[in-house]
């Protein structure tokens, strides 16, 4: 049990770090990112006022390494998922579940996993 313990902490401790890393590196704030998305999916069906967009947006990761829209991260991107229930959709055909991927120092759109933003 200890051991898994040291190891949960250890993972939080390097995911701290690297955000940590990332926003002095100029990346903007899990906040900013949000605010972001909302200027880049305001309108139907993602939302028409701030805070639906807001609503539709589920979690949202500071991505530093890895890979994100097939290519090899090399400068901080934020990641956000964006869910949509069909009951919230103005066109009321199906839920709508995707990705929306920004640069973490402009808030530019990288790439998109959602209708209307390819």
């Amino acid at each position: 049990m200890r051991a898994r313990w040291i190891v949960g902490v250890a993972a939080a401790v390097l995911l701290a770090a690297a955000q940590t890393a990332a926003l002095a590196a100029g990346a903007m704030s899990e906040r900013q990112a949000r605010a972001a998305a909302v200027q880049i999916l305001k309108g139907d069906p993602y939302g028409k006022t701030d805070a639906q967009v807001l609503k539709n947006i589920t979690t949202s990761q500071l991505v530093t390494a890895g890979s994100a829209c097939g290519k090899k991260v090399t400068r901080p991107l934020w990641q956000l998922q964006v869910f949509v229930p069909k009951a919230r959709n103005p066109s009321g055909d199906n839920d709508i579940k995707g990705y929306l991927v920004i640069d973490a120092g402009t808030g530019k759109l990288v790439c998109a996993g959602l209708p209307l933003l390819d």
